[in-house]
């Protein structure tokens, strides 16, 4: 039997989790023993804590109930390692579980996925010494994170300043090289994408995989207008993909005059330049065989 550390995070699914996951202990106990289950706090212990936890206590596996924050959060720990993430989905659009098909609207489904031992190794992305899953945003997509974190928080005068940026910012000149192929592009806001999906659902790399070493840069535009008609669209549709200029690689380093924003799944990592590197395969999780 496998030793796993069960993080949840009380507040997913309405408030619900605790209560559904000790549901799923039938199906999740056939494989792991013993399953030891903690839950996240408003400051600790937070799901990096909690599988760094299980890291140094000899834990065979992390799995996690919760949004795509609470899994992003604890996957931070285990990168490199030798223990396998589960992901039990209680977000709205769960990105990372949708990214290697996981069942994301039936709990029991995604037990068993768990359960069954099957075993798939993602990429991992990171800029400076921030790991990402998802994406980073440069531009307006950090201004907009940004803001919404602000609100969130409660901070409305931070609020109040990154709308405010984010009305006045401006498209930059930036130097785009990807894996030594240099490229010049003015950008208003641009999305580094380590699979298909990001943010609340929307599809900014098609045809990518979590799997495939690579990392897609997408710009959407270097007008206001162009910009937020494309994003307004997307959320309109949510079967379109965000469309924009298109570049692949394993490394891509960008660079502008003027100061860009940039997150890394929701966290603010600074301004460019930055340089942005796909770790390949460097996370094991328990997903469903690739098809194929």
């Amino acid at each position: 039997m496998t030793r796993a550390l069960l993080i949840v995070n009380p507040a997913a699914g309405g408030g619900t989790a605790r209560a559904d996951v000790e549901a799923l202990l039938d199906v999740l106990g056939q494989s792991f023993a013993p399953i030891d289950l903690f839950e996240t706090g408003l400051e600790h212990p937070t799901a990096t804590e909690l599988g760094a936890r299980a890291v140094r206590e000899g834990y065979d596996a992390v799995l996690v109930a919760g949004g795509d924050g609470t899994v992003g959060a604890a996957a931070r720990a285990l990168v490199g390692t030798k223990l396998v993430l589960g992901i039990l989905p209680f977000g709205t659009y769960m990105n990372i579980a949708r990214s290697v098909d996981i069942p994301r609207d039936d709990h029991r489904a995604a037990a068993q996925v768990i359960a069954s031992g099957s075993v798939r190794a993602i990429d991992v992305a990171e800029v400076g010494e921030t790991l990402f899953f998802e994406a980073a945003g440069i531009g307006l997509d950090a201004d907009a994170f940004s803001a919404g974190r602000a609100v969130q928080r409660g901070d409305h005068g931070f609020a109040i300043a990154a709308l405010g940026a984010l009305i006045r910012r401006r498209s930059v000149r930036v130097r785009i090289d990807v894996d030594g192929r240099i490229h010049s592009h003015r950008i208003l806001q641009a999305v580094v994408s380590n699979g298909p999906w990001y943010g609340w659902g929307l599809e900014a790399a098609p045809g990518a995989r979590v799997d495939d070493g690579r990392l897609d840069l997408v710009i959407l535009g270097d007008g206001r207008l162009r910009v937020f008609r494309e994003m307004i669209a997307a959320f309109r549709n949510s079967d379109r993909p965000v469309r924009g200029r298109r570049y692949r690689g394993a490394r891509i380093v960008l660079s502008a005059t003027s100061e860009l924003r940039v997150h890394a799944d929701g966290a603010i990592v600074g301004n460019l330049p930055q340089t942005f590197v796909v770790k390949p395969r460097a996370l094991k999780v328990y997903a469903p065989r690739k098809k194929g």
